[in-house]
């Protein structure tokens, strides 16, 4: 059996999209992973940590930023 060109390219792209999709794969576990891990430390210090009550606004304009800051890092 002999492959025509075509074919030969549809192969190619085939591969190459597979690799690009595994690629964005193993980045987005690994992203998802190392969150995981921060949220479990940040979880562990919560348990010890007293905050007063004013602080409030402040932890929710933190957590404002580094869910912007992570929305823009998936954008990219």
């Amino acid at each position: 059996m002999v492959l025509e060109e075509k074919d030969i390219r549809r192969i190619k792209e085939s591969i190459k999209k597979f690799n690009d999709f595994s690629s964005k794969e193993k980045n987005a576990l690994s992203d998802a992973i190392e969150l995981l891990w921060l949220n479990a430390g940040i979880q562990k210090s919560k348990r010890d940590l007293k905050l007063p009550e004013s602080s409030n606004e402040h932890i929710i304009r933190i957590r404002q930023l580094l869910a912007a800051a992570w929305s823009e890092d998936l954008n990219e």
